[in-house]
């Protein structure tokens, strides 16, 4: 049979083709959907919300006045951080900054203030030292005191005011290798308790202590340094350390690294920081200690050791037995002794200073 063009026959529609109402591009809507706010209402109320949330916190605030306090507190302690850690600044140099800001810097006063602690004359600490503090209001001065601290030195200092409440500017400064300026370490704060600080290299430092333009300061500044771990023998002092470190051994073989500390037999030995001991035995060294701290901080050793107190892998705090003076390896025959030593990654270190007395203030 014979189709003609006229007579078609209409095609089924296939279900892929099916057009559902809702569904494809061509059902999408053309204009916005007022309902949804458009990008620029939205940041408005965004910033009318936060706004608004603020204006709750500060209302909030200002209601309470303990929680304004600790807001008050706790900004001031960022901006000190800030200012100390960050930037490095003293109070003394924030507060040049702010007589600059006041326009009192140019003056001859704001620059008499300000040249104060280089034109005041050092004085030299010794190992403990202890200084009146008397600043008039009338007069622009400074006080500044000196002194060279070695590695594994420490230093204390408590500086107090005659009358409560009392502020002044001091700091405690490192000068910088090879060059005549000053870092800050710490602020100083009279706040009559005893404050210490560690020193990892040796070089110069300076307590300087400046009171604001025309106010009056008075107070006292107790200052000593000492050993920052004390010594890892039950009663030795200095007189009984021999062997010094670098001494040569084995006809020049080798080189003594640590120190000989001599005492009787089975005289206790103290853990000097708290740590992690772990046993050895055998070779020069005989029964030994290595007091580890941390995993990459520096290692304790103590040698020649008669006996234990911990097993292998204690975790001990310092001022703790961990073994017993002797006499075994290389030592065997000899009077009996602790070498000790410390090692970091660089290699060994000179005790001496380390185990000096520790700083104690009068």
């Amino acid at each position: 049979m014979r189709v003609s063009s006229s007579c078609r026959i209409p095609r089924r529609a296939l279900p892929h083709s099916t057009k559902r109402p809702g569904r494809g591009l061509i059902n999408m809507p053309t204009t916005p959907d007022p309902r949804i706010p458009s990008p620029p209402a939205r940041r408005q109320r965004r910033l009318v919300l936060e706004i608004v949330l603020l204006g709750v916190m500060l209302g909030a605030l200002w209601a309470k006045p303990v929680w304004r306090a600790q807001a008050e507190h706790s900004v001031s302690r960022a901006l000190s951080w800030g200012a100390h850690d960050v930037l490095g600044l003293s109070d003394r140099e924030i507060y040049a900054a702010r007589l600059w800001l006041a326009g009192l810097a140019g003056t001859p006063n704001g620059q008499r203030w300000q040249a104060a602690p280089a034109d005041a004359t050092p004085v030299a600490l010794g190992a403990r030292h202890s200084a009146a503090l008397d600043f008039a209001d009338d007069t622009i001065r400074a006080a500044v005191y000196t002194l060279a601290v070695e590695r594994g030195q420490q230093l204390a200092w408590r500086l107090t005011a005659d009358l409560p409440g009392s502020t002044v500017f001091a700091s405690l400064e490192r000068q910088a290798p090879a060059t005549d300026g000053w870092s800050l370490v710490t602020p100083v704060t009279p706040d009559g308790e005893i404050h210490r600080v560690d020193v990892d290299a040796q070089a110069r430092y300076r307590f300087v202590v400046q009171p604001r333009l025309f106010e009056a300061f008075a107070g006292r500044l107790v200052t000593a340094r000492g050993g920052q771990l004390g010594m890892p023998v039950v009663g030795a002092a200095a007189r009984d350390i021999g062997g010094g470190f670098g001494v040569a051994r084995d006809g020049g073989a080798r080189r003594h690294e640590g120190i000989d500390i001599f005492a009787k037999a089975g005289t206790p030995v103290i853990a000097v920081v708290d740590g992690r001991v772990v046993h050895r035995q055998g070779g020069l060294g005989g029964k030994t200690i290595f007091l580890s701290p941390s995993l990459t901080g520096p290692r304790y050793y103590y040698a020649h050791l008669s006996a234990y107190t911990h097993h292998d892998g204690a975790r001990v705090s310092a001022g703790d037995v961990i073994g017993r003076v002797g006499n075994t390896g290389n030592a065997a025959g000899g009077p009996p002794h602790l070498h000790f030593g410390i090692y970091s990654r660089g290699g060994a270190i000179d005790p001496a200073a380390f185990i000096a007395p520790k700083p104690v203030l009068r």
